[in-house]
């Protein structure tokens, strides 16, 4: 279902048509409104498509950080994964979980 948004980004009002909810396409126009007034606050002086250019560079910035953080933990929980399964299939986890239990001292009865 396509929708109809009338969004106000840096003073000027936009019509968005999109697949997504209205509510998420103002949750976006909220963010880029803000990260444009706070790139507008720190120049003395620019454009509007100045401030949004440096505002999608910051947007652009921050998406690739998290973009490469997530890699980095997807790759290392990849790696983790392989290990245990070849634990596993080697048979050492039993192992160890065995020796681990073997070792603690037997809880009293009551």
């Amino acid at each position: 279902m396509e929708s109809r948004v009338k969004v106000s980004i840096y003073g000027a009002t936009y019509s968005i048509q999109g697949e997504a909810a209205p509510e998420y396409i103002e949750r976006l126009a909220r963010l880029v409104n803000e990260r444009m007034e706070e790139v507008g606050r720190g120049l003395s002086s620019g454009t509007p498509l100045q401030v949004a250019i440096l505002a999608a560079l910051n947007i652009a910035d921050e998406y690739t950080q998290i973009k490469e953080l997530k890699s980095g933990l997807t790759g290392e929980l990849e790696r983790k994964t392989r290990q245990l399964i070849s634990l596993l299939d080697e048979g050492l986890i039993g192992d160890i979980f065995s020796a681990y239990e073997a070792s603690r001292p037997n809880p009293p009865l009551y």
